[in-house]
């Protein structure tokens, strides 16, 4: 089991490295991320800035409250674009027949596909998250405590297996169908504009769909409700942020049994 165990570590590190040097053979790439990543989320928050002080709070979500739910968001969505921004290409991996060699190797498929790349440039994901979230933090008073900083790790990379898990599912279906760009275009769409948002802005039956068929509302409204004390009419045992990592686990397996199943139905791309 150690040895086991040792070994898919070491070819998930063998994995990473090759990725890293990769990326950093084009350094003026990274210069570019850095300037357009920050910007282009900085500039969302500054929006809805606007928007709740010309109008009024968002379904009683002042602006303080709305950064701490944004920039929680942004964290589970940063580590997915480093760990997980495979998931995003599933139909070209398709398409190139790239699942060809991992097939022929005496390895889990699924375990190859999750570690076969790591976004270095990803980082980058995380600066505007970070600074959205600790500003959000300190207007809402947040109490970092042992409990709540132990909590908070869960509820980001419970986020982060979410959304890693809705586009692995959504990705699979290049199996049939060959492309599915346009729905993980949607999807990703979809994350963002409802995590930037409560929940309870919108019509009840959005709000059940992304609670139990996409469990959107688990990578930050929920917990974020949890940790400011807002009130959102829906309770659960042992409170709604342990939750987050909970679904996430439920959800990357049930991601898995789909990938596994779709991958029965992969073509090679014969050349």
């Amino acid at each position: 089991m150690v040895t086991a165990i040792r070994y898919h570590v070491s070819v998930a590190y063998c994995f990473a490295r090759l990725a890293v040097q990769r990326q950093l053979e084009y350094p003026l790439f990274l210069v570019s991320w850095l300037l357009m990543i920050p910007l282009q989320y900085l500039s969302g928050v500054w929006v809805l800035k606007l928007m709740v002080e010309q109008f009024q709070p968002l379904a009683g979500w002042s602006f303080p409250e709305l950064s701490f739910l944004y920039g929680l968001g942004l964290l589970s969505h940063g580590l997915s674009v480093i760990f997980f921004i495979q998931t995003w290409q599933i139909d070209h991996m398709v398409i190139r027949g790239e699942f060809d060699r991992m097939l022929l190797r005496p390895m889990n498929v699924f375990f190859q596909f999750v570690v076969n790349y790591v976004n270095f440039i990803g980082i980058i994901d995380l600066i505007p998250g970070f600074i959205i979230f600790f500003y959000g933090c300190a207007r809402v008073g947040f109490d970092w405590t042992f409990i709540n900083t132990l909590k908070l790790a869960l509820v980001v990379i419970g986020g982060m297996f979410i959304r890693a898990s809705i586009c692995t599912i959504m990705g699979s279906a290049a199996f049939w169908t060959k492309r599915s760009g346009s729905l993980i275009s949607l999807t990703l769409a979809t994350m963002e504009r409802t995590t930037m948002y409560p929940l309870s802005v919108y019509p009840r039956v959005i709000q059940l769909a992304l609670t139990f068929l996409l469990p959107i509302g688990f990578i930050s409204f929920y917990p974020a409700t949890e940790f400011i004390g807002q009130d959102d009419g829906f309770t659960l045992p042992v409170g709604l942020a342990i939750w987050t990592p909970v679904v996430g686990i439920v959800t990357f397996a049930a991601a898995h049994l789909i990938f596994k199943y779709g991958l029965k139905r992969y073509e090679s791309a014969g050349s």
